[in-house]
């Protein structure tokens, strides 16, 4: 049996593997996550008739939550020092994080009826890139925007920047 880290893992694999594929971007899971790379999202040719990268790539880092999340527009989420590390540093293909916000409630995670497939809430990124050091020991908290909930629409506004070689920024 899968603990319930593992089933939040692959509900956030499985919501980004889901809109990815509506936007027509393939979506795949590296062999090893050794460098914060859960997922890489890439596209085939050119997305735009100015874009500067043939094919290119988005690198994703997954995590979840089903903390009850203030209602607020920007919410706390506590990421390990590695990963933050890992995010925050230029590399050549660019990082996000994305977290994939779950109902408190296990039983309310899927629903599975004969009309549909319903997975309860959904996935905001947010950009670490250029982020500050810290002297923080274990993790370090950031603010996750609800303006960057992940859907088909925002990672191709993601995935056109990465082409045009353009900073992602923090907001599309």
């Amino acid at each position: 049996m899968l603990t319930e880290n593992d089933i939040k893992e692959e509900l956030s694999y499985a919501y980004v593997h889901a809109v990815a594929s509506r936007a027509g971007f393939g979506c795949d899971r590296p062999g090893k996550d050794r460098d914060s790379i859960d997922v890489v999202i890439s596209a085939r040719g050119r997305l735009a008739p100015d874009s500067v990268l043939y094919s290119p790539r988005l690198d994703l880092q997954l995590k979840s939550t089903s903390a009850v999340l203030p209602d607020i527009e920007e919410f706390p989420f506590e990421l390990e020092l590695k990963n933050y590390h890992d995010l925050r540093c230029r590399s050549a293909v660019p990082r996000v994080l994305v977290v994939l916000s779950l109902p408190s409630n296990p039983d309310e995670w899927l629903e599975h009826t004969g009309e549909g497939l319903i997975t309860r809430r959904c996935a905001y990124w947010h950009n670490l890139a250029g982020a500050p050091e810290t002297e923080n020991q274990r993790s370090r908290t950031v603010r996750i925007s609800r303006r960057n909930a992940l859907s088909p629409a925002s990672l191709t506004a993601l995935m056109r920047k990465v082409s045009r070689q353009e900073e992602i920024g923090h907001a599309l």
